[in-house]
C-alpha cells in the first residue's frame, strides 16, 4: 500500500491550515464550480415548479406533498448512496447524477409545453342569483399536470441523493485533512452565491415564463456534467475497492446490507457526530413547518410575488457568504459542538419571531440571520466527520446524516400538511418553535455533562485514541488500494 499523506495526515499538524492551498487546488475548485452552476439550476427549477402548483392549485397540501417529493428520495435513497460512494469511484456517481437530472428537466420543459393538452376539463353547475337559473361553469382538473410532475421531482431529487455523499467524500481525498474547515467554508460560499444567483434569477425567470426557468434548468446540469467530466482528466483517481466475488445475487445483497449497517457502526465510536446529527434530526423536523409554509407565507400571507421569493433567498445568501468567508479567515473551529450548539439557539429565537411576524423588514433580518446560522451549522458539521471518521467509511456516514435528516424533516412536512389548511401557520411554526426549544435545553445539558463541547483536537476524536494517523480500513472482504498520485 503506497501511503497518501493526505489521507494519513493527523487532526493535530504543526502546519497552519492554507486558503492558499485551497484556492489553487484545481481539482477541488472544478468541482464546485460544478455544484455552482448545478445549484443555480436547482434553485431555478425548484422555484418554478413550487410557484406553477400554487398558482394552478393555491393548495397548501400540495405544497406540502411537493416537499416531501423533493425529500423522499434522500430517505430512501441515502443509505444506499452512501455504501456505493464508499465502493465506486465518486466522480462517476457525480457525473451520472448529473446526467439524471438533465433528463428530468428536459420532463419539465415537456410538461410545461403541453400543459394545456394535459388539463381535463370538468363542468359544474352553480345556481345564478339573476334568473334562479343553474350556469354551468368549466372547473380545470390538473391530475395530468401533476403527478407527472412529481414523478421529476422525484427523479430529480434522487440524482441528487447520489451527489451529496460521492461529493463530500472525494473532498476528502483531495483536500488536505488541515484545509477542510477552509474547504468546506468556500464549498458553503460557493452553494450561497448560487443561491443569490439562482433564486433572483429564479425569481426573474418565473415572473416572466416558467418556460424559459425549465429551459435554464436544463442547461446548467448539462455544464455541470461536463465539469464533472474534465475531473476524469485532472482529479485525483479514488482508491481502488478489491472486493471478494459474491457466488450468488443473495450473497452480494447480504454483503450490501453489512456495508450499509457500518455506516450506523461507525457514528456510535463518534460521540460529537452522533449528537451532531441527532440534533440535525430535531432541527429540520422543525424547520420542516417553515419548508412547507414559505411560501403560503409570502404569496398567501403577505402578497409577496416570486421576484420577493427571490430575493429574500438571496439575502440569506449574502449572510452565509459573510460567515462562510469568516469562517475561511480563521481557518480552524476548535470546538465544533459548541458553535453548533450557540446556532441551534439562535435558530430558535429566530424561528419564534416568524411565527408572529409578518412585517417585510423582519422578514429581511429573518433570513439574513438564518444565512449565518445555517452555515454555521453546516460547515462544521461537515468538517467534523471529514476530520473524524476514515476516508472508506464517510461515503456511509455522509449518507447516513442524509437519511436522518431526511426522515425527521419528512415526518415535520409530512405532519404540516396534514393540518396547513386547518391550523393557522402562526401555531404550527410556534409548535416547532417549542420543540426546537425542548431539544436545546436537553442537547447543551447532555453535550456539557458529556463534554463534547471541549476541544476536537484531543483523544475523544478517535475511538483508539490516535491522532496522527487514521485507521488503516480493514482488510477482511475488502481491501483499499490507495493512489499514488499526489493532490
Amino acid at each position: 500500500m503506497v501511503e497518501d499523506n493526505t489521507l494519513t495526515e493527523g487532526i493535530v499538524s504543526t502546519n497552519k491550515p492554507s486558503v492558499r492551498e485551497v484556492l489553487t487546488n484545481a481539482t477541488f475548485m472544478v468541482l464546485f464550480a460544478a455544484q455552482f452552476i448545478e445549484n443555480i439550476g436547482r434553485s431555478i427549477s425548484g422555484l418554478a415548479i413550487e410557484f406553477l402548483i400554487f398558482e394552478l392549485t393555491g393548495s397548501p397540501f400540495l405544497m406540502g406533498i411537493l416537499s416531501i417529493i423533493w425529500l423522499s428520495p434522500f430517505v430512501i435513497i441515502a443509505p444506499i448512496a452512501g455504501a456505493l460512494a464508499d465502493r465506486f469511484d465518486q466522480r462517476k456517481l457525480m457525473f451520472i447524477s448529473n446526467i439524471i437530472s438533465a433528463i428530468a428537466s428536459v420532463g419539465f420543459v415537456i410538461i410545461y409545453l403541453f400543459i394545456d393538452q394535459l388539463t381535463m376539463i370538468n363542468y359544474t353547475t352553480v345556481p345564478n342569483l339573476n334568473n334562479n337559473l343553474p350556469t354551468i361553469q368549466p372547473v380545470p382538473n390538473y391530475l395530468h399536470v401533476l403527478w407527472p410532475l412529481f414523478v421529476l421531482c422525484f427523479i430529480n431529487s434522487a440524482s441528487a441523493a447520489f451527489f451529496f455523499p460521492s461529493r463530500n467524500a472525494y473532498t476528502r481525498l483531495i483536500v488536505k485533512k488541515k484545509n477542510l474547515l477552509i474547504a468546506n467554508s468556500v464549498a458553503s460560499s460557493v452553494f450561497q452565491i448560487a443561491t443569490i444567483f439562482g433564486f433572483v434569477l429564479a425569481g426573474l425567470l418565473a415572473a416572466r415564463s416558467y418556460l424559459l426557468s425549465f429551459i435554464f434548468d436544463a442547461g446548467t446540469f448539462a455544464v455541470s456534467g461536463i465539469l464533472i467530466g474534465v475531473i476524469f482528466l485532472m482529479g485525483k483517481k479514488p482508491p481502488k475497492v478489491i472486493r471478494e466475488k459474491s457466488k450468488n445475487i443473495k450473497q452480494e445483497m447480504q454483503r450490501f446490507i453489512e456495508d450499509i449497517k457500518i455506516g450506523y457502526q461507525t457514528l456510535r465510536e463518534y460521540p460529537k457526530i452522533s449528537y451532531m446529527l441527532l440534533i440535525f434530526s430535531f432541527i429540520t423536523f422543525s424547520l420542516g413547518a417553515v419548508t412547507v409554509l414559505f411560501i403560503v407565507i409570502i404569496q398567501g400571507e403577505m402578497n409577496l410575488g416570486a421576484t420577493w421569493y427571490g430575493i429574500l433567498q438571496a439575502i440569506m445568501g449574502v449572510s452565509g457568504i459573510i460567515t462562510a468567508i469568516v469562517l475561511i479567515r480563521i481557518g480552524k473551529i476548535k470546538r465544533k459542538i459548541l458553535i453548533i450548539n450557540i446556532a441551534f439557539g439562535a435558530m430558535t429565537v429566530v424561528m419564534y419571531i416568524f411565527a408572529v411576524v409578518r412585517n417585510l423588514y423582519v422578514m429581511i433580518v429573518i433570513m439574513f440571520s438564518y444565512g449565518i446560522m445555517i452555515v454555521c451549522i453546516n460547515v462544521p458539521a461537515s468538517t467534523l466527520i471529514q476530520e473524524s471518521v476514515p476516508y472508506e467509511k464517510q461515503g456511509r456516514v455522509f449518507g447516513t446524516q442524509q437519511l436522518l435528516q431526511g426522515v425527521a424533516q419528512l415526518l415535520g412536512m409530512g405532519i404540516v400538511a396534514l393540518i396547513a389548511e386547518y391550523v393557522l401557520t402562526m401555531y404550527v411554526l410556534l409548535a416547532g418553535s417549542v420543540i426546537l426549544t425542548i431539544v436545546l435545553i436537553f442537547g447543551v445539558l447532555y453535550s456539557g455533562r458529556r463534554g463534547l463541547m471541549g476541544s476536537d483536537y484531543s483523544e475523544e476524536i478517535s475511538p483508539k485514541g490516535i491522532l496522527d494517523v487514521e485507521p488503516e480500513p480493514a482488510l477482511t472482504s475488502i481491501s483499499y488500494l490507495e493512489s499514488s498520485d499526489d493532490v
